[in-house]
């Protein structure tokens, strides 16, 4: 029976299948599709070609995002480049870390230094020669990528501050070393931005909405929260995702997901409203915002948590609270999980407000 129109041949379907939608014509040669069948499927708009020799059906590639897109192509890059390891944004997208703002225009790839080899800029991506430890040195099947928490290190050399700490929440989040990693790049520029991002990675946070509300606080010079904290009458009872205990107000990110598109929707709506009204029982006022009030600006949300501050100055006794441990969940603070009433003044990486350019780019900067 013959396949539909626009349906790929079953042996080309089983060969994207298995390098993750991405084809070699290498591989195709091996299973004895000719380079004239797939140059076929090209001209019908059934493949699409992103490099030389490589391939992705054409249908599936259109319908993805900006960020799936050049996962693939930084794929198809690192599949063609068998001599380097992907790194930065190439790496963590591919490795489904969450991503702001727009992709670079090309992936990045590192070769490790040994004297003989030069970086060089292609229509494709980019190779950079640097020191990479044989520890940070991984391979997904075919495909060779430096480490998880090299590649978030890497990216937060030169990625736009909020853009970056999200991608650092989340491998704090799995418990990954970035400090590790800070001392191979000891003389790489933009270090200096990327320990500031490591520093302040937050293992407790589980969203970028929740990063951007957090880095509200830095931004502004403001009295820090406390992340996901948990209070209660007796105990436990609702969490948060920031808490400010000596002045007696949280807040709550709410993202779109929540509510659009969900048949349940009037019923979540309606378990939040039971919520907050137990919270304010507890003395506590709550703020909401969602991603218009912190990307690509926090401004919105920085004038509602100054009029809280107005509103709840610091009291003499702070509010029951207790610390979220992941994977162990709530549990008694220690002395040093306890913010101050007043601002911790952090100091930003110099010139972070200009960049722009920076927005999900990888440059060469070792």
């Amino acid at each position: 029976m013959p396949k539909p129109a626009g349906e790929l041949p079953n042996d080309v379907r089983d060969l994207l299948r298995r390098n993750h939608g991405v084809l070699l014509a290498a591989d195709a040669r091996g299973a004895g599709i000719s380079e004239s069948k797939l140059r076929r499927l090209t001209t019908a708009d059934r493949l699409r070609r992103l490099a030389q020799g490589v391939y992705v059906e054409a249908a599936a590639f259109d319908a993805l995002d900006d960020w799936q897109r050049f996962a693939l192509h930084a794929r198809a890059f690192g599949l063609r480049r068998q001599d380097a390891f992907l790194t930065g944004w190439a790496c963590t997208a591919i490795r489904r870390f969450p991503t702001l703002g727009r992709p670079p225009t090309l992936p990045t790839a590192i070769r490790p230094k040994d004297g003989r080899r030069e970086p060089f800029i292609g229509t494709e991506g980019r190779v950079v020669v640097a020191h990479l430890p044989a520890a940070h040195r991984w391979t997904l099947g075919r495909l060779r990528v430096v480490s998880d928490e090299w590649a978030v290190v890497d990216l937060a050399r030169t990625t736009r501050l909020p853009d970056s700490l999200v991608v650092a929440d989340e491998a704090a989040r799995r418990g990954l070393d970035l400090a590790g990693v800070l001392p191979h790049m000891r003389r790489w520029a933009g270090v200096g931005r990327a320990a500031w991002v490591v520093e302040q990675a937050e293992p407790t946070i589980e969203s970028p909405l929740e990063t951007l509300g957090r880095f509200t606080f830095i931004e502004y010079d403001l009295p820090m929260p406390v992340t996901n904290a948990w209070v209660g009458r007796d105990g436990p009872e609702w969490r948060l995702d920031g808490l400010l205990p000596w002045h007696w107000w949280g807040y709550e990110g709410d993202g779109a997901l929540k509510y659009d598109n969900r048949e349940d929707a009037s019923k979540i709506v309606r378990e939040q409203q039971e919520r907050e009204f137990q919270l304010r029982r507890l003395g506590l006022d709550l703020v909401r915002y969602g991603w218009p009030e912190v990307y690509p600006s926090r401004e919105p949300l920085v004038a509602k948590v100054r009029a809280m501050f107005g509103d709840c100055p610091p009291r003499s006794e702070a509010i029951k609270w207790w610390k979220d441990v992941p994977g162990q969940g709530p549990v008694d603070p220690k002395p040093e999980d306890w913010p101050l009433p007043g601002p911790l003044g952090l100091v930003l990486p110099a010139g972070w407000r200009h960049d722009l350019d920076g927005l999900g780019s990888d440059r060469d900067a070792c």
